[in-house]
């Protein structure tokens, strides 16, 4: 892995510079011993040389010489992967021959599917949204709250889950740690558009008191909040780099686009710029949808940021299982300096 390690869109926007990274590829390329396909992969340095890793919706098992998934493949809805080096040890709850979900479900018939997290205080914290499915239709879910996870450490056993009393429509995502507070990014959809806001906690204490960006200042009041961009994916990432901040997300500005796009501000309220497109997705078709990037910047490497992006079946779950390569990380290197600050 130490390889790895070492390892925009106007009116009419123009490629830069992104390329696959082979490593991150190989290395979830899985076929058996753990997890071998899923989505959400955000992942937070544990300061210890390992690498927690995230994900909802998991295929757990083997998968077969040609590329297929046995019918009776164990389906979890989210688990952890540790990394250590080039090695990955998948953590569940339950059995092996009876896994369940790492993150269990907070109320009858829902389900957690983990949305980022951090380290504070000697403990991992993990943001976790909560679902129900509202309808027998396939992508029809419901969201019905957030909560918050803490992870001992080194051992990243559960040590509370604490319900997130915020209550003004907003999804609460992305996290960006900075001097003067911790930095929360989430996202509102309102007719079929998906608007991000920014509230704010105290320094290494998520379950602080937050407050929220209501176009003008910080508020206490989280109701007060207002939206500073548009078009942002139900996940992406942001990151702090020399000359400002970078927020990498899939351009849903566009219904199912393919595009991974690049927005830069100088504060975490923004004035948002751009986008500038990263990337198209080449897996992405009438099929197939790539979506929810992240980035994981503990893997930069010569300037160039590693992002991930998901991929799934649109309307088909059985196509998972004929063809195991759909349902897994895609990740690429991307130089933000083509993307310039304001």
């Amino acid at each position: 892995m130490a390889a790895c390690a070492g390892l925009g869109l106007r009116a009419e926007p123009t490629a830069v510079s992104t390329a696959p990274d082979p490593c991150f590829n190989r290395l979830f390329t899985r076929t058996g011993g753990g997890w071998t396909g899923g989505d959400g992969t955000l992942s937070v340095p544990l300061g210890d040389g390992r690498t927690l890793w995230l994900f909802g919706d998991s295929f757990l098992g083997t998968v077969n010489p040609d590329g297929t998934r046995p019918e009776d493949t164990p389906l979890v809805r989210n688990c952890i992967v540790v990394q250590d080096g080039d090695v990955l040890t998948t953590r569940t709850a339950g059995s092996l021959s009876a896994p369940k979900a790492f993150f269990p479900p907070q109320a009858p018939g829902e389900w957690c599917w983990p949305a980022d997290a951090t380290v504070e205080n000697g403990r991992v914290r993990v943001i976790l949204h909560r679902f129900c499915q509202g309808s027998p239709l396939l992508w029809d879910w419901q969201w019905t709250g957030t909560a918050v996870a803490d992870l001992g450490l080194p051992e990243l056993e559960i040590e509370r889950i604490t319900p997130l009393a915020v209550s003004n429509g907003v999804m609460y995502a992305a996290i960006l740690e900075q001097a003067e507070a911790t930095y929360l990014f989430g996202v509102e959809e309102r007719n079929g558009v998906r608007l991000m806001h920014v509230a704010r906690a105290p320094p290494g204490d998520l379950l602080g008191t937050w407050t929220f960006f209501d176009g003008k200042g910080w508020s206490a009041d989280p109701v007060a909040t207002r939206p500073v961009l548009e078009g942002v994916s139900t996940q992406f990432g942001v990151v702090d780099l020399a000359d400002g901040l970078a927020l990498v997300t899939m351009d849903n500005r566009v219904p199912f686009s393919a595009d991974l796009v690049m927005y830069r501000a100088s504060a975490p309220q923004g004035p948002w710029h751009g986008p500038c497109r990263l990337y198209r997705a080449p897996e992405a078709g009438p099929a197939i949808v790539a979506y929810n990037p992240a980035i994981h910047p503990q893997f930069t490497a010569s300037g160039r940021l590693l992002v991930s992006y998901n991929l799934n079946h649109v309307s088909e779950p059985a196509a998972l299982y004929r063809n195991a390569a759909i349902y897994r990380p895609r990740f690429v290197r991307v130089n933000p300096a083509a993307c310039p600050a304001p």
